[in-house]
């Protein structure tokens, strides 16, 4: 009974496997393997009913962030046809079954932080050098954020982690399957956190092609430290495999999970998320805070783009000598961009302008660019904005008050499309930019202000749209009021208002809309902007 046991908790990842799911037989099989609809009883033999197999779609749909409509339609085919980690998506069976929102520990963990590993033997693909160069790295990853510490040893012996690379049949009663389908699998740490590969996969490093072996390897050692699946798709611990992606850097529902079980490393911090220091000594005409790009590059900087120049934006607001022309950091790149963004996919930066796009590796462009945008078949030219979301990893193309959902599997936009802006709930009706940070949050620009959307409870969080040229280019709260163009006020006895100097004292300032300075859309609003002068890092992008 023992061995049944541990078999079932083997996570076999399944990364290769891009066997195509076809029809409902295929679907309801899917649905059982990953546990979103219970086994059926093979003593009574009872048929499923279609109540039940629409529950189980739309378990399914939920868990992957996508249309919740209870049908097998493209969309659905589409993702339960991705290659994926072998494991249930959800912990148990039948009512027993349980899958917490976002990062999931799977019920136990090491007894203590200082974990032991040895590597058994090594995949013939790549150097033994460059084996435990990406095998330390794999755990690093996770050691960065708590206080757990990994170190190998030469001995079998005494070790809590073994890694093995086998192929077929190798002992443990899950015999790999040879190339693709099962790329590895491990165990949780009750069951011993052993790591296996299969060595019949051609592992490799930073490059497209063939299986990557750090997030292999770091996606395993997630498992053997006892996280179980996300349903966060940009997350290392998402069931779907990404491929390669340079720079890789754990999400931040990685990060709650690994630190829910282990707890903080006080000596390092999260994604920096800290708002800039102002620099009083900007101008207001450095200060309107409209933008028409911002996006990030693969060497993880932040741009802002607006006309003619951009800007570098660190974590204290824009680096000082900025803004600088376009024409002087990246060459061949136009003046007045529609739209840009980064994919962490490809490792690169794309920029839209009219019906053609420019591709950028950082701020070297790439050759034989710019190309049509009809490349990214649906795409709408002369577009307003473009940005990944972080809820499902896919594409989206903002214009005139709509957006597209670009699939980066089919290539091509996906049925149904376009959408009206207005199923993003708090958003204005025109968006200028929009930008996934490192942080992981979704930005949304548009005038001089902006909107940071939470993904969990797709809405706008609360305190926003704040102003742009505070919060990210720096400037003082009085250069960023009259580079906006807004006269503040602040509440009379009698209900009216009446106009103010900002100083040191805290105050409720209603920043009134004057000429459009602080949106694009034509009809009249405030913003509440509370502020304390000199404690601006008291809160959080």
């Amino acid at each position: 009974m023992l061995s049944v046991v541990v078999l079932l908790s083997i996570l076999s990842v399944r990364y290769g496997d891009t066997s195509p799911v076809t029809n409902a037989n295929a679907a309801m099989e899917y649905l059982t393997v990953f546990n979103h609809m219970d086994p059926v009883d093979a003593k009574s033999g009872q048929l499923r009913s279609q109540d039940e197999l629409i529950e189980g779609l739309k378990k399914f749909q939920r868990f992957a962030n996508i249309s919740v409509t209870g049908k097998f339609d493209e969309t659905t085919m589409e993702m339960m046809s991705l290659p994926r980690c072998g494991n249930p998506d959800f912990v148990g069976t039948g009512q027993d079954a349980r899958r917490r929102r976002r990062y999931a520990p799977q019920g136990s963990r090491w007894p203590k932080n200082d974990l032991t590993y040895f590597i058994e033997n090594f995949s013939p693909d790549l150097s033994q050098a460059n084996q435990v160069k990406v095998i330390q790295a794999a755990f690093d990853i996770w050691a960065k954020q708590t206080a757990l510490s990994f170190k190998r040893q030469n001995s079998k012996r005494g070790a809590d982690i073994v890694i093995q690379f086998a192929k077929g049949s190798h002992g443990d009663g899950n015999p790999f399957d040879g190339i693709g389908g099962t790329l590895a699998h491990a165990y949780f740490p009750q069951f011993g956190g052993d790591a296996h590969f299969d060595d019949a996969e051609r592992f490799t490093l930073n490059s497209y092609s063939g299986t990557n072996l750090f997030q292999v390897a770091a996606h395993e050692f997630g498992h053997s430290l006892g996280l179980a699946h996300s349903d966060v798709s940009a997350s290392l611990m998402a069931p779907f495999y990404r491929g390669y992606i340079p720079s890789y850097k754990l999400h931040r529902d990685d990060i709650e999970g690994i630190q829910h079980l282990y707890g903080r490393k006080t000596a390092v911090q999260g994604p920096a998320t800290d708002p800039p220091t102002y620099n009083p000594t900007r101008k207001p005409s450095e200060c309107g805070g409209k933008l028409d790009v911002m996006t990030r590059t693969a060497d993880g900087n932040t741009y802002g783009f607006y006309g003619n120049t951009y800007w570098l934006i660190t974590d204290t607001g824009a680096a000082n000598g900025y803004p600088k022309p376009i024409q002087e950091g990246w060459p061949g790149l136009p003046n007045k961009l529609d739209a840009g963004f980064f994919w962490e996919r490809s490792g690169k930066t794309y920029f839209f302008k009219g019906n053609k796009y420019w591709r950028y590796t950082n701020r070297v462009p790439d050759v034989d660019y710019p190309k049509p945008i009809s490349n990214w078949r649906g795409a709408p030219a002369n577009m307003d904005a473009v940005f990944v979301w972080s809820g499902n990893g896919r594409i989206y193309f903002v214009k005139d008050g709509q957006y597209y959902r670009y699939n980066p599997t089919t290539y091509q936009v996906d049925p149904g499309y376009p959408a009206p802006l207005s199923n993003w709930k708090g958003l204005p009706p025109r968006i200028e930019t929009a930008m996934q940070w490192k942080n992981g949050k979704t930005y949304f620009f548009s005038g001089s202000s902006y909107w940071r959307f939470n993904d969990k409870a797709f809405d706008v969080e609360a305190d926003y749209p704040r102003l742009t040229a505070i919060w990210w280019i720096g400037c003082s709260n009085t250069a960023a009021l009259q580079g906006a163009g807004i006269t503040p006020t602040v509440p009379a006895a009698d209900g009216t208002t009446t106009s103010s100097i900002l100083d040191t004292d805290t105050k409720t300032i209603v920043l009134n809309q004057n000429n459009n300075a602080v949106s694009n859309y034509s009809h009249p609003f405030s913003i509440v902007l509370m502020f304390v002068t000199g404690l601006l890092t008291l809160f959080r992008l």
